[in-house]
């Protein structure tokens, strides 16, 4: 019986902190309403959840630990899921870069870039930039690399 409610409880937070961690994002990027439909089931969810972890009579510690372990991972989902499918454009700063960085962007699959004796500056899509990013910074270990979400619409 108390293994079965620690699951639950570790499985549910999971789901409503990943849904508000995604509902959180989608509302930065100014989206209104599938994050208020988000916002209902996630509350849903968490008053259940919470109303069943705090009425168990179980002076067991591990109440609370699944409890936040399904918090933890749910945060983790919820970015996760976030940089998966919220797309978006970031514009990428080099500065201090070598030749080898600029062979890099012209041979790369980087359609979108601008390189001048000081800078280079490439926009990727959010899901590719670590990718681009781990490379150049194993192409010039002193590169300086500044990144900012831009809307490109």
């Amino acid at each position: 019986m108390l293994l079965f409610v620690v699951i639950k409880i570790f499985m549910a937070r999971i789901f409503d902190v990943s849904l508000g961690t995604y509902k959180t994002l989608l509302t930065v990027k100014g989206k209104t309403i599938l994050p208020t439909i988000l916002a209902f089931f996630e509350v849903l969810v968490w008053f259940f959840v919470a109303k069943e972890a705090i009425l168990i009579d179980v002076d067991n510690i591990i109440i609370p630990i699944s409890y936040a372990l399904g918090y933890a991972t749910g945060s983790f989902i919820g970015s996760y899921l976030s940089k998966r499918f919220i797309k978006c454009v970031l514009e990428v700063k080099i500065y201090n870069f070598n030749k080898k960085v600029i062979n890099y962007v012209k041979n790369s699959s980087l359609e979108n870039y601008h390189i001048n004796n000081n800078l280079i500056v490439i926009y990727v899509q959010k899901t590719k930039d670590d990718y681009h990013i781990n490379n150049i910074h194993n192409l010039c270990k002193k590169c300086i690399i500044y990144t900012k979400e831009v809307n490109l619409s």
